[in-house]
């Protein structure tokens, strides 16, 4: 799994424990909301970490798939050999 997935990941799952913490908060049950929002924080400054490290991710697999449109854009300009020309 790449850092950038890893990241969206943290997000994820911090946002879930952020509502949760929410939730749980104005219900009378403190003890849980502090832990699921400390564990939110946590979760939060490992995506930011995650995030950073995979800044250049993006362009790389930019890049691979052009090649990847260019090498499909040259065969499909390839004649079919089974296609009859009109002249």
């Amino acid at each position: 799994m790449s850092d950038g997935k890893m990241s969206m990941l943290f997000f994820e799952i911090g946002l879930v424990l952020t509502l949760i913490s929410c939730v749980l908060g104005p219900c009378g049950i403190q003890d849980w909301s502090i832990a699921c929002a400390v564990v939110a924080g946590f979760l939060s400054l490992g995506g930011i970490y995650l995030a950073f490290g995979s800044w250049d991710e993006e362009e790389e697999l930019a890049k691979y798939s052009q090649s990847l449109e260019e090498k499909s854009a040259h065969h499909t300009e390839k004649k079919d050999p089974t296609e009859k020309s009109n002249g």
